[in-house]
């Protein structure tokens, strides 16, 4: 079971290149244990101490502590750390600096007086729970089995809501996008100014490679798929349409999926592909061209969209003036590579 957090407007996500997260983690922000101040060590100034990731003030995190959040990262987000040399040397990188820069966050929401109720972070927990599939009693044990406890999960709610809130305070005078402005960008990007190609498809999903190899060769040499799809799938929401997945955009599949089923011609069938559902044979059953969007289409969709970036033009500088203000320092091995800048924004 995992606890799909949802994630503020402001994506200032860090992952390394190539780390794509699983479900809703989009940041690697999480300040498990105690937050700035709370349960860490504080030392005088100075120096790093032996162990040390990197120092936000007076405060001091630890390896040990560090590796507690990554722990509580993958059992809250299903985050997974990289395997290859390269990519967990970035990858520590970015988690350091993400975590010493939601320090930095924590602490400046305290200066603006910004405060949240256990009742505000017990209310989304219990909203959490209920959409996750479990009951409290079944959280607490799953916390348990991974060393963290319901106390965890609340103050990173609480760390959540603060930081949003801190982020609409520092945001509050950006001036909205208007017609106009919604114009003249769309005059400037009007050959991206298209529906996306939708897919219509049908899956069959088994739950192994071998399976997969021998109904895919069965739908090849001409088997009805949707008698396949009835005989042979797992997936108790598709079989009985035929694996009928109706149409989709690239964006809206699994990435490997996806770029086997666009890949594909019209009316062919596809696979085998491995998800997290089983292995997936699909078959092409109608594609639907992309075509241009009026203004009229798309100038909603404009508007936030710029209104969005102006926001987060105005987080960033304040995260790099909080940033250059709170005197962090890195142990070498953790050092990012532009420890002064903004996590990504994903703009």
């Amino acid at each position: 079971m995992k606890l799909r957090f949802p994630r503020f407007s402001w994506r200032w996500s860090v992952a390394p290149a190539g780390y794509r997260a699983q479900g809703a983690l989009a940041a690697l922000l999480i300040a498990i244990g105690g937050g700035a101040g709370g349960n860490l060590a504080v030392h005088e100034l100075g120096g790093l101490p032996d162990g040390a990731v990197f120092r936000v003030g007076d405060t001091v995190v630890t390896a040990a502590e560090l590796q507690q959040r990554v722990s509580a990262m993958e059992f809250l987000y299903g985050l997974q750390q990289p395997a290859d040399p390269a990519g967990a040397d970035q990858f520590r990188r970015s988690v350091a600096k993400a975590v010493a820069v939601s320090m930095v966050v924590d602490g400046a929401a305290r200066e603006a007086g910004i405060a949240i109720a256990d009742k505000a972070a017990g209310d989304q927990l219990n909203r959490l729970v209920t959409d996750s599939g479990t009951d409290r009693k079944g959280l607490i044990q799953q916390l348990g089995a991974h060393g963290l406890s319901e106390q965890d999960v609340l103050d990173e709610i609480k760390r959540q809501q603060a930081g949003a809130r801190l982020f609409q305070q520092v945001t509050a005078p950006v001036k909205a996008a208007t017609d106009a402005d919604a114009q003249q960008y769309y005059d400037s990007h009007r050959a991206e100014m298209v529906s996306p190609e939708q897919r219509e498809l049908a899956n069959i999903v088994v739950s192994s490679p071998e399976q997969a190899e021998l109904v895919a060769q069965q739908a090849r040499a001409g088997g009805d798929f949707g008698a396949l799809a009835g005989q042979y799938s797992i997936d108790g929401s598709t079989k009985g349409s035929g694996g009928s997945l109706g149409s989709a955009t690239a964006s809206q599949l699994d990435p490997g999926y996806a770029k086997a089923a666009f890949e594909a011609a019209p009316g062919s069938v596809f696979g085998p592909v491995q998800t997290q559902q089983g292995w997936n044979i699909g078959r092409v059953v109608a594609v639907r061209p992309g075509s241009p969007m009026s203004f009229d289409q798309v100038k909603d969709a404009i508007k936030t969209k710029l209104d969005n970036d102006a926001k987060l033009e105005a987080w960033d500088d304040f995260l790099v003036a909080e940033i250059r203000s709170a005197d962090i320092e890195y142990a070498p091995e953790y050092q990012p590579a532009d420890p002064d800048a903004p996590p990504a924004s994903g703009r």
